[in-house]
């Protein structure tokens, strides 16, 4: 009972706070590829990669809270590359998965630019609120051992 209030309140937390998204600058621009997509300084997910290629990731940005099952949740994700690296970076459900959540992020080699732009989609089989854990790192590298290379949030759908 305690954890479903608990999902509860922080799904309308994050509904009270997607305004807030929209005004702080988030808008619509047209992508390499044609693909739109949301594009500011605050995506959603930010990932940051240090001199040292060392992968840490915050949450930036309100995840969508209104979604449809069965439909992918585009999610934009903005890279920053300060060591300039073109590894793939690669992202994987880590810890409980829930059953019926499916992960795309294709792992494209990224361009040695100070910043890159990926979407990571998340698709959701059944209605209700799902915990997800997702951690990130490149390609044959090993994960942060103090964690700062996963990002873990609520996200839910309805028919």
């Amino acid at each position: 009972m305690r954890s479903r209030l608990g999902a509860l309140a922080t799904m309308l937390a994050a509904t009270s706070f997607a305004p807030r998204a929209q005004a702080a600058g988030m808008d619509r621009h047209q992508h390499e590829g044609g693909a739109m997509m949301m594009h500011a300084s605050h995506a959603p997910i930010e990932i940051s990669i240090n001199p040292e290629a060392r992968v840490s990731v915050v949450l930036a940005a309100p995840i969508p809270v209104r979604n449809a099952c069965r439909r992918p949740i585009n999610l934009p994700v903005r890279i920053v590359n300060d060591s300039f690296i073109t590894a793939r970076l690669e992202a994987r459900l880590v810890d409980n998965v829930p059953s019926g959540l499916t992960l795309d992020f294709r792992p494209a080699r990224l361009s040695g630019k100070q910043e890159d732009w990926r979407t990571l989609a998340i698709t959701l089989a059944k209605p209700g609120i799902k915990d997800v854990t997702i951690s990130f790192k490149t390609h044959n590298d090993i994960p942060d051992l103090g964690g700062r290379d996963r990002i873990h949030f609520l996200i839910g759908c309805n028919t």
